[in-house]
C-alpha cells in the first residue's frame, strides 16, 4: 500500500473517532439535561430589581448577591425559588437588615427541602414543575408550625380503610389547614383527624386551606364548647361537603344539642283605666265659701 493510501485510511479513522466522541458528548448532555434544567438561578433582571430596591434604601449590591446566593443554591437542588426571591423583596422593602433577611431565607430553604422530600416520597415520579405548587404550600405549612410527624400522621390517617391515594396537592392543603388549627391553639390531635378526614374524602387543596382558616376564624366557638372538632370530623365522614359544614353558623357537638328556645311568656294585661274623679259643683257668683 502506498504512502498516500495509508494517509487516506489514517484520516478516515480519525474522522470516525471524532464522530464517536461527538456522539458520546451528545448522549452525555442528554442524560445530564434534567439536572441542568433543575439547576436554576435568579434571572439578571430580577437581580437588578432587587439591587435597586436595596440601594434605594441605603444597601449595597454585594449584600443582595449574598441573599440571592441562597436562592440559587435552592434552585440548583430543584427547589422552588419564587418564595425565596419574594421573601428577599419583602425584607428589603420593609428595610430589614441583611442578617435578619438571610436568617429567614435559610429557614425557608430548609422547609422547602423538607417539603420536597415529603412530596417525592408520596409521588416519586412527579416532575419539577408539578411539584412546585405543593412543595411551596407544604413548606409554608412547615413554616407555620406543622411538624414532619404531623404531616406523616395526616398521610397515614387519610389513606386508612382503603381510601384513595393522597396527592401531593392534597397533602399540602391538609397540612396548611392544620397550621391554622395550631395557630388557634386548638387540640392538634383533633385538628389532624379533621384534616386527614377531609383529605381522605377528596377535598381539594384550597378547600382544606379554607376549612382550616374557617376553624381559626371561629376559634372562640371551639374554645367555649359551642362547636367541636370531633363533630366537624364526623360531619365530613358522613359526606358533608365544604359549603355545607358551616351553613348554620357553627358545627355543634353531638352530645351538646343547641339550647331550646324559651317559651313565650303570657302577655301581661293592661291595667284598667282609673275612673275619672268627679268635679265639685261650681259656686254661684257673689257667694263666699263657708268656713
Amino acid at each position: 500500500m502506498g504512502l498516500g493510501r495509508k494517509m487516506e485510511w489514517w484520516l478516515y479513522g480519525r474522522m470516525n473517532v471524532s464522530r464517536v466522541v461527538t456522539a458520546l458528548l451528545v448522549i452525555a448532555s442528554g442524560l445530564a439535561s434534567p439536572a441542568l434544567c433543575a439547576a436554576q438561578s435568579v434571572p439578571a433582571a430580577e437581580r437588578e430589581a432587587l439591587v435597586r430596591l436595596s440601594v434605594d434604601r441605603g444597601g449595597r449590591p454585594e449584600e443582595v448577591d449574598a441573599l440571592i446566593r441562597h436562592a440559587n443554591e435552592a434552585g440548583a437542588k430543584g427547589l422552588p425559588m419564587t418564595p425565596l426571591t419574594n421573601k428577599i423583596r419583602e425584607g428589603l422593602a420593609k428595610g430589614y437588615d441583611v442578617p435578619r433577611i438571610e436568617s429567614v431565607i435559610k429557614q425557608m430553604a430548609g422547609h422547602l427541602e423538607s417539603a420536597d422530600r415529603m412530596v417525592r416520597e408520596l409521588q416519586p415520579a412527579s416532575s419539577g414543575a408539578g411539584r412546585e405548587a405543593p412543595v411551596t404550600l407544604l413548606a409554608d405549612a412547615l413554616g407555620g408550625g406543622v411538624t414532619a410527624d404531623e404531616v406523616a400522621e395526616i398521610r397515614r390517617l387519610s389513606q386508612a380503610s382503603g381510601k384513595p391515594a393522597l396527592s401531593p396537592d392534597g397533602l399540602a392543603g391538609a397540612a396548611k389547614g392544620l397550621s391554622f388549627v395550631k395557630d388557634a391553639r386548638l387540640p392538634v390531635t383533633e385538628g389532624t383527624a379533621v384534616m386527614a378526614e377531609a383529605a381522605g374524602r377528596g377535598f381539594r387543596s384550597h378547600e382544606m386551606v379554607d376549612l382550616g382558616r374557617e376553624i381559626k376564624r371561629r376559634e372562640r366557638d371551639y374554645r367555649e364548647g359551642r362547636a367541636s372538632l370531633p363533630a366537624l370530623r364526623e360531619a365530613i365522614a358522613r359526606g358533608a361537603r365544604p359549603d355545607q359544614l358551616f351553613r348554620d353558623g357553627r358545627t355543634r357537638t353531638p352530645d351538646r344539642p343547641a339550647a331550646a328556645r324559651p317559651e313565650p311568656t303570657a302577655t301581661r294585661p293592661e291595667p284598667a283605666a282609673r275612673p275619672e274623679r268627679p268635679r265639685p259643683p261650681d259656686r254661684p257668683e257673689g257667694t263666699e265659701r263657708t268656713r
